[in-house]
Formats: structure tokens, sequence, C-alpha cells
């Protein structure tokens, strides 16, 4: 990204620079890992950059660092409770840190990080309308690291960022329900073909041929559908 342009064409280039790294990427953590990877690069002055997707409780369902320092310091935030990442992610709003060796509102986990190469944040939340569905983050490696040019870019370009990875998250969970129910119609339809068989074996009517199979299925400690599956392909009773 070239630092002499104006923040409005710097803005419309990376924002299509992301637009493009999301939809081109089939999951949603491919999309997260892309997302993060871009921040380090577009945001002056940064030495790691994060991404990080949250349910309604604040548990993380998708996340990415740049390095392993990031990662580390992502990692302690989620597992003390507490940090500009999560604060930005319930407040829905912007968090900086000019210097986490002076800032006092996260007092373990700036104590944990302490050891880092980590003096300055910028955490702030990916919004959509229905809420602030995770956070993105960059770290500096000095205190007062970045500049407001560099908070106004990572604000803007969180609000596209968080609409398409909502549409991932959405398109995820629509691939996944139509797996489930694809295989639930395909269990459906080996216990209705082993039914069948039974019936012909036994000389027995439907429901008495479907309840030897559910009866067999309990003596063996075997999902119903499995135990159709074995008969299908030749398996006794």
């Amino acid at each position: 990204m070239q630092a002499n342009l104006p923040l409005a064409d710097e803005l419309a280039a990376l924002t299509a620079r992301i637009a493009d790294l999301l939809l081109t990427h089939e999951t949603v953590d491919e999309a997260v890992s892309a997302l993060a990877q871009a921040l380090k690069e577009a945001i002056p002055g940064t030495l790691g950059a994060g991404a990080s997707l949250m349910d309604t409780r604040g548990r993380r369902t998708s996340t990415a660092s740049t390095d392993a320092t990031i990662l580390q310091a992502d990692q302690l935030q989620y597992g003390l409770g507490q940090g500009p990442c999560l604060t930005a992610w319930a407040q829905q709003a912007t968090v900086t840190v000019a210097d986490t060796r002076t800032d006092h509102r996260w007092p373990a986990w700036s104590r944990a990080i302490a050891e880092l190469p980590l003096r300055s944040v910028i955490s702030t939340p990916l919004s959509t309308p229905d809420g602030a569905i995770g956070a993105l983050k960059v770290y500096s490696a000095i205190p007062d690291g970045f500049d407001s040019k560099a908070i106004r870019l990572i604000e803007l370009l969180a609000r596209p960022a968080a609409l398409m990875l909502a549409n991932a998250q959405a398109r995820d969970t629509a691939q996944r329900l139509s797996d489930g129910l694809i295989g639930a119609l395909g269990a459906r339809d080996a216990v209705g073909t082993a039914t069948g068989i039974v019936m012909e074996r036994l000389h027995v009517n439907r429901d008495q041929a479907l309840s030897t199979l559910i009866g067999a299925a309990r003596r063996r400690e075997r999902p119903l559908h499995q135990l159709a599956l074995d008969i299908i392909s030749g398996g006794e009773v």
C-alpha cells in the first residue's frame, strides 16, 4: 500500500483487496487468516495483526494471527478473559492502547505480555447490523506506534470486512446444514431399504421389520443406520 495515497483512495484500494481475499477463500478460517495478513501489510507501524470471530458469549469461533507473538498475546486475552480485543467486541467500540506497560485497564493481561515486544495496540469490532461478530487488532513494537490515520483506516476497513465475514459464516452454516440433511436423508433411505430386506427375509410386515431392526440395533449398541447398511451389504439381522 502506498503511504502517500489520500485516505479515501487508500481505503478504496485496500477494501477491494480485502473483498477479493475474503470472497475467494472457501472457508471462514481461511478468510480470517487472509484478513489478518492484509491488516499487517496495510496499517503502517504494525508488528503483527490478528482477526477473531466470536459468538454471542465472547467465545472464539475462528481466529488468526500473523505470527507466534501475536497468537500468544491473543490467547492470553481469551484465557484471562480480559484485554483490548474482548473490550472492543463487548463495547462495540475501538480500543487503543498507547503503551501496554502503563495502561492499567487489564492488569492481568498487561502483566502476562510484559515480556513480549508489544507496546501499543488498536482493536476495533467487526460490527454488523445485528451486532459485533468479532474484532480486528494490530500491534506495534513501540509506544504510540499508531497515528490517528491508522486508527481511522482500521475502523473503516472493519465495516465491509464484518459484512463479508458474516456472509461467509452464513455460507458455511448453510453448507453444514446441507451436508447434514444429505446425511440424514441417506440414513433414512438406508433404514427403509434394510426394512424391506428384513420383510422379505422374515416374511413380516413393515412395522414388524422396523421393530426387528430397532431391537437388533439396541442389542448390538449400534446406530440404526449403520446396522441398516450392514444388512444391505448382506449382514444378518
